[in-house]
């Protein structure tokens, strides 16, 4: 758990930690392919925000792990099935991120680089078993290139109904449909420019 301004004041269980009125720490990534399109996966019924299409990945910082630690391991969880696995690549910087690219390293893995740290969100989620939830997070936002196939990732069927390329306008379609995640939403808006950026 965080203060306000961002330092860490204790750790709790998920559950009590985001019941405490502290801020938890998250991550949020987006990845785009070299096409344009943007990989998102859909949220599992029963899960918060089930049934929706929802970021790239996305989870929360366990106890003694930093920002840039959780989000590998939650990339490697949720599109590989293992939190360990090189095809994961963290850039510390945009210019090693673009040198990381121009290797070629986005055919092998999937490569990102952290663009903000976004302090003290609010964010209203359904909830798994209906009524919402509201909670205040300080989330480390990433975004990523990856040319790998769909065939590639072997997603957790635990976490997640799915996991699909979308068009640009398809994912606004989707926004105006009510069809993404509360904070997909929030993240499509305010980081989907600097995302489709990255594409050559």
């Amino acid at each position: 758990m965080y203060d306000a301004r961002g330092r860490v004041v204790g750790a709790r269980p998920r559950r009590a930690a985001r019941a405490s009125g502290l801020a938890v720490g998250a991550v949020n990534a987006l990845v785009v392919n070299a096409a344009g399109e943007v990989l998102l996966q859909r949220r599992r019924p029963g899960k918060e925000n089930g049934g929706l299409w929802d970021k790239t990945v996305g989870g929360h910082v366990s106890a003694g792990e930093d920002f840039d630690d959780c989000v590998v391991r939650e990339a490697g969880e949720e599109l590989f099935g293992d939190g360990a696995t090189g095809r994961v690549r963290l850039a510390g910087s945009r210019p090693q991120f673009e040198r990381l690219l121009a290797l070629g390293e986005a055919r092998r893995a999937v490569v990102l680089h952290r663009v903000w740290l976004q302090l003290n969100l609010r964010d209203v989620r359904h909830g798994g078993r209906g009524g919402t939830l509201n909670v205040v997070y300080h989330v480390g936002v990433y975004l990523g290139r990856t040319d790998l196939p769909r065939r590639a990732f072997h997603p957790d069927p635990g976490e997640l109904a799915g996991l699909r390329y979308f068009t640009p306008a398809r994912v606004d379609r989707m926004l105006l449909a009510g069809e993404l995640a509360p904070n997909m939403a929030y993240l499509w808006l305010a980081q989907g420019h600097a995302l489709l950026s990255l594409v050559p």
